[in-house]
């Protein structure tokens, strides 16, 4: 795992965050802030918070979906192989 991100290519990482119109990672940010957002605004209104299940679980959808962009090529080529 760890060799695994030793040889990542951060450049295309990079390249890959600020492309399109806006870029992926503007929308990554976006959709992140309109999270913390609504859990400040149900802290503040004294509802129950989210449980800590969601919340994980919302983070763990969001690092899939990074990696899935990230390597996209790569699982594109594993998934012809396959098919």
């Amino acid at each position: 795992m760890f060799d695994l991100i030793k040889r990542a290519r951060w450049d295309q990482a990079y390249d890959v965050l600020v492309s399109g119109d806006p870029p992926m990672i503007s929308r990554i940010l976006a959709l992140n802030t309109i999270f913390f957002i609504f859990f400040i605004i149900r802290r503040a209104n004294g509802l129950r918070p989210m449980k800590e299940t969601f919340v994980l679980q919302v983070q763990v959808l969001l690092l899939a979906a990074n990696f899935l962009i990230l390597f996209q090529s790569r699982i594109m080529q594993f998934l012809d192989g396959i098919i």
